[in-house]
C-alpha cells in the first residue's frame, strides 16, 4: 500500500496530459491530405477535445506524412481519448504510434500511465522500463516506474529508481518525499528521516514530509 505522498504523486501523474509534445518540429507545417490547420489543432492543448480528436484523425489518415509526424498525432489523439474516458482507445493509439516510431519515449510514458490507470501495473512497468532503456536518465520514467513498484508493495525495487531520478535532480522535494516513504516502508528509519528533512529544507510547505517525520517520531528533532 502506498503512502500519502506516493499516492498524491501517482494521482497527479495519471491526471496529467502530454498534448503537444513535439517530435518533429517544423515538419508539421507540411501540407498534404491533412490541412496545415489540422497539424496545429492536433498539437494544441487548448484545442477543444472533440476538434483535437478530429484533427489528429486527419493527420493520422494522411499516409503521405512521415511516420514520426503520424506517431505524434497518435500520441495526441490518445490523450484526447483519455480526456473523454476511453482508456482502451487511448492505449490502442499509443500502440499504433509506437509501431511508427518505436523510440518515441512520450508514447511509452503515456501508454504506461494508461496501463497504470487500468490497474495493469506490470504492463506499465514494462513501458516505463523501455523508456528508461532508450534514455537511462529519463527521470520521468524512473519516477513512474518507482511508483509502480511501490504500488505493488515492492519498495526494494522502487528505491533504486528514485535514487536514479534524484541523481539527475538532487533537489526534487517531491521525489525525496516519496523515496522517504519507501525507505520508511522497508524499515530504513534513519534514511527516511533524512529524506523527509531534506525535502522540508527545500520546500517547507511539503506537508507529506512533515507527516512522515511525525509518523517516525522525529518531528521537530
Amino acid at each position: 500500500m502506498q503512502s500519502t505522498a506516493q499516492s498524491a504523486y501517482r494521482i497527479g501523474m495519471l491526471a496529467g496530459a502530454a498534448v503537444g509534445m513535439a517530435c518533429c518540429g517544423p515538419a508539421l507545417a507540411q501540407v498534404g491530405i491533412a490541412r496545415a490547420d489540422d497539424f496545429e489543432q492536433c498539437r494544441r492543448a487548448e484545442t477543444m477535445v472533440e476538434l483535437r480528436l478530429k484533427s489528429c484523425t486527419n493527420v493520422i489518415g494522411d499516409t503521405s506524412r512521415l511516420g514520426e509526424i503520424r506517431a505524434e498525432a497518435y500520441l495526441n489523439r490518445g490523450n484526447a481519448h483519455e480526456e473523454l474516458g476511453r482508456p482502451a482507445d487511448a492505449i490502442e493509439d499509443y500502440t499504433q504510434g509506437l509501431k511508427l516510431n518505436p523510440e518515441y519515449r512520450a508514447l511509452y510514458h503515456r501508454r504506461g500511465l494508461a496501463y497504470d490507470r487500468e490497474g495493469k501495473t506490470d504492463l506499465a512497468i514494462a513501458d516505463f522500463s523501455e523508456a528508461i532503456r532508450l534514455d537511462p536518465k529519463d527521470t520521468e520514467a524512473l519516477v513512474y516506474r518507482g511508483l509502480s513498484h511501490a504500488a505493488l508493495g515492492d519498495h526494494v525495487k522502487a528505491i533504486p529508481d528514485f535514487d536514479a531520478a534524484l541523481a539527475e535532480d538532487p533537489d526534487d522535494a517531491a521525489v525525496l518525499t516519496i523515496r522517504g516513504e519507501s525507505r520508511e516502508a522497508i524499515g530504513d528509519r534513519d534514511r527516511a528521516i533524512g529524506d523527509f528533512r531534506r525535502a522540508l529544507e527545500l520546500d517547507p510547505d511539503r506537508e507529506e514530509a512533515e507527516v512522515g517525520l511525525a509518523r517516525l517520531g522525529a518531528k521537530g528533532k
